[in-house]
């Protein structure tokens, strides 16, 4: 069996040779361009930015999120243009969902046409299980001539996108999103095949056809063993049948994984992006962020997470009604807020006249009236989206789980009914 060239995974301090103020080098340039400008080098390195979830034509709480996200990646633009990646890495769930609004797919097209047209950075896409498949993967064999490689569909080969640097080549190896009875077809396997089997079965293919020595990064859409999750991820299994062992991609030089929102490392060299934006309450304490990744000659990695600024953030405000509405909060009024209300007596139309202090708010949870020595039921609602509260419903009539097509019908009415009270707020 052949073999991957690679090395260990090293997490850059932040006071490394890419600070501008460490160095003191001018302070308009960051990057690539203060490297240069400074005769310093990466040493020709391998270098790519990782990134994932981008959840375009997502509806939040009946408000649409495009304009947020076109301003998310309008910085990144911004970043790849000052980085000068040798590689532009996105690991699935482009989409909100399997057809997209008109305004999330001329998002999309517009930055992919900067990047590839104008900035030169070759682009690697794999599907996630929010994607369709089919209409994402439209036209990819003629993109891939532009830069632009996109693995939409689950294919039982896994051709690698080969990438050069002063060292040679370095083979990136798109593995896209798909359940498992598309795998077992795809695959031509006789027997039951699970997320982790099926992946487990690509990645023995892809050693097995690896030129020996060479450099390799894996592109998955899974949820790994060992990642932590929140409230906003749509689960690919019912209980622990979807997760993936992590063992699998040991040898790669860096696995690029999308599904999990928040910022991590499982072992390493085995990575989660996170999600550019916030998607639920329970990531009000998350830090969204890219992640650059550096691979020297010898296959050993060292990552950067690059934060990213959101036009509105998302957090949790917590107080008496009188104290939020005298408006001393330092941080902006136009943010998704979700607000805690500590009073212990009854208020009047609290929700209307949090609105007009923070027009954005998002959910509003009665805390005060629970014992304090038990954790408030509105804290824990709080932390639950509407289709966990349906599936806790559900359970409770039923003694039963919602299984995943149950899940996804009822988040398409779910999402359907937030988008319509949104369009009707609006009027």
């Amino acid at each position: 069996m052949l073999e991957f060239s690679r090395g260990t995974v090293k997490i850059k301090p932040e006071n490394d040779f890419r600070n501008p103020e460490y160095l003191n080098l001018n302070s308009s340039l960051s990057g690539t361009a203060a490297l240069q400008e400074n005769n310093l080098t990466t040493e020709n390195l391998m270098r790519f930015i990782h990134t994932a979830d981008w959840h375009l034509g997502r509806i939040f709480h009946g408000m649409h999120l495009t304009e947020d996200q076109s301003r998310i990646l309008a910085g990144i633009e911004l970043l790849l243009g000052d980085e000068k990646p040798d590689a532009y890495v996105i690991s699935g769930d482009i989409y909100d969902r399997a057809v997209p609004p008109t305004e999330a797919v001329e998002l999309l097209s517009s930055h992919l046409e900067k990047v590839t047209r104008d900035l030169k950075v070759p682009v690697i896409i794999i599907a996630g299980n929010h994607d369709g498949a089919e209409r994402l993967d439209f036209c990819s064999g003629m993109m891939s001539g532009s830069g632009l490689h996109i693995s939409g569909i689950f294919r039982s080969g896994i051709p690698p996108v080969v990438i050069e640097d002063s060292h040679g080549p370095v083979y990136f190896y798109p593995v896209p999103y798909a359940d498992p009875e598309r795998m077992k077809l795809t695959l031509g396997e006789e027997n039951t095949v699970t997320h982790n089997s099926g992946i487990a079965i690509c990645i023995e293919r892809i050693r097995a056809s690896h030129p020996s020595g060479k450099r390799a990064v894996a592109m998955a859409h899974a949820f790994v063993n060992g990642g932590s999750a929140s409230d906003s991820e749509r689960p690919l299994s019912v209980g622990g049948a979807g997760i993936v062992d992590s063992s699998l991609f040991s040898g790669f030089c860096y696995t690029a994984l999308g599904h999990l929102h928040g910022a991590q490392s499982i072992n390493g060299t085995v990575r989660y992006s996170g999600s550019i934006m916030k998607y639920s309450i329970s990531e009000a304490c998350h830090k969204k962020s890219v992640s650059l990744v550096e691979i020297d000659r010898e296959g050993n990695s060292s990552v950067e997470e690059i934060p990213l600024s959101a036009k509105r953030d998302l957090r949790i405000v917590e107080g008496t009604l009188g104290e939020i509405l005298k408006g001393n909060d330092p941080c902006s009024r136009e943010d998704y807020v979700a607000v805690k209300l500590t009073d212990r007596e009854a208020v009047y139309d609290a929700m209307n006249r949090l609105r007009e202090v923070y027009p954005n708010i998002i959910h509003m949870e009665r805390t005060g009236f629970s014992p304090s020595d038990e954790k408030p039921r509105g804290e824990r609602k709080l932390m639950l989206s509407e289709l966990e509260l349906f599936s806790s419903f559900y359970s409770s009539v039923t003694e039963d789980e919602l299984s995943p097509e149950q899940g996804a019908f009822m988040r398409d009415i779910i999402e359907d009914s937030l988008k319509e009270e949104g369009e009707n707020e609006a009027r």
